[in-house]
C-alpha cells in the first residue's frame, strides 16, 4: 500500500512539473528556402518548443531555457529528419545535443546525385540511390555576447559568438559501409567516424532593414582517425546581410570563400588556397 501511495505522489509530482513547464512554454516554427550558386536547392520546416528551465536571479540566469527543435529538410535530391535539444544554463552559453537521419536519391536534370560510394579504387564514386541511410550524432558548445546587454541603444550591439561540434557521422546498408567511403547531399567524402565543427562569428546589429552585416569563420576537421583525414583543418570565410523585412519575413546573402577542394570523380577532399565556394541565399519565414 505504501509503495501504491508513493507511486502516486511521484505521479503527481512529475505531473505538475511538466504542467508548469509546458504552461510557460512558448512554440515557434519557420520555413526556410536555401538557394546556392553551388547549385543548391532546399526547403526546411522546423519547429521549436522553448521551455523555461534553471531560472535564477539577474541579467545572467533570468532567461535560462531548454529548447527542443524538430526540423525537416528536403532538397531534390535528399530528405533529412534532425533533432535537437539546447540548453541556456547562462545567457552567453548554450549546450546541444541532436542527431539526423536521411537518404538520397539522383536528380538527373541537375547532375547530381544525393548518396554516392566508392570502393576505394575506382576512377569515380558511383550512385548509391536510395541503397542506405545516413546518420550523424551531435553534441556542441557555444558561446555568446551581445555588447546591446550592456550599453543598450541601436548601436550599441555588437555580437560575438563561437560554436563547437564533434559529430559522428555513418552511413548504413544492406551491403555496410563502402570500403573507400560513402557520400550524403554533396558534402564530399567521408567514412564512418568523428568529425569537428568550429564557428566564429563577428556581427553587428543595424537599426535598419539591412540589421545585420556578420564576419563568419567556419573550420572543419572531417574523417577523424581514418584513412580520408586531412593533414590540416580547411577553412569557409563569408560575409553575412540580413536584410529584415517584417517582423516574420526575412533574407539572409552569405558569399563564401573557402579551402576545401573535392574530387569531381572520387568526391574526396584536399585543402587548396583560398577559392570561391558559393553565394547562398536564405529566405526565412516565422510562422
Amino acid at each position: 500500500m505504501n509503495r501504491n501511495k508513493r507511486f502516486v505522489v511521484i505521479c503527481v509530482i512529475a505531473l505538475w512539473v511538466m504542467t508548469s513547464l509546458f504552461a510557460t512554454s512558448t512554440v515557434a516554427g519557420n520555413i526556410k528556402l536555401i538557394l546556392s550558386t553551388a547549385p543548391e536547392v532546399k526547403t526546411e520546416v522546423g519547429y521549436n518548443l522553448r521551455m523555461p528551465l534553471l531560472r535564477g536571479n539577474g541579467p545572467l540566469f533570468s532567461g535560462n531555457n531548454l529548447k527542443l527543435k524538430g526540423l525537416l529538410g528536403v532538397s531534390p535530391v535528399a530528405v533529412t529528419l534532425s533533432a535537437d535539444a539546447v540548453l541556456t544554463p547562462i545567457a552567453v552559453m548554450e549546450i546541444s545535443v541532436g542527431g539526423s537521419i536521411g537518404t538520397g536519391w539522383d536528380f538527373p536534370l541537375m547532375g547530381i546525385e544525393g548518396l554516392r560510394k566508392w570502393d576505394g579504387s575506382a576512377s569515380a564514386a558511383e550512385s548509391d540511390s536510395m541503397q542506405g541511410v545516413y546518420y550523424k550524432g551531435r553534441a556542441g558548445v557555444a558561446l555568446q555576447f551581445d555588447t546591446a546587454a550592456i550599453w543598450p541603444g541601436d548601436w550599441t550591439s555588437v555580437l560575438l559568438r563561437t560554436y563547437h561540434e564533434v559529430n559522428y557521422q555513418g552511413y548504413a546498408s544492406a551491403e555496410g559501409a563502402p570500403a573507400g567511403g560513402w557520400e550524403y547531399e554533396t558534402a564530399g567524402l567521408h567514412q564512418n567516424g568523428f568529425n569537428y565543427k568550429g564557428e566564429y562569428v563577428l556581427g553587428y546589429h543595424l537599426p535598419f532593414m539591412v540589421n545585420t552585416v556578420a564576419l563568419m569563420l567556419e573550420t572543419y576537421h572531417d574523417n577523424i582517425d581514418n584513412n580520408l583525414e586531412l593533414s590540416q583543418m580547411v577553412f569557409d570565410l563569408g560575409l553575412i546581410a540580413n536584410v529584415q523585412f517584417n517582423d516574420r519575413l526575412n533574407l539572409t546573402i552569405i558569399p563564401q570563400m573557402t579551402t576545401k577542394k573535392t574530387d569531381k570523380n572520387t568526391r574526396e577532399m584536399s585543402e587548396q588556397s583560398f577559392g570561391f565556394k558559393r553565394i547562398a541565399a536564405m529566405l526565412n519565414y516565422s510562422l
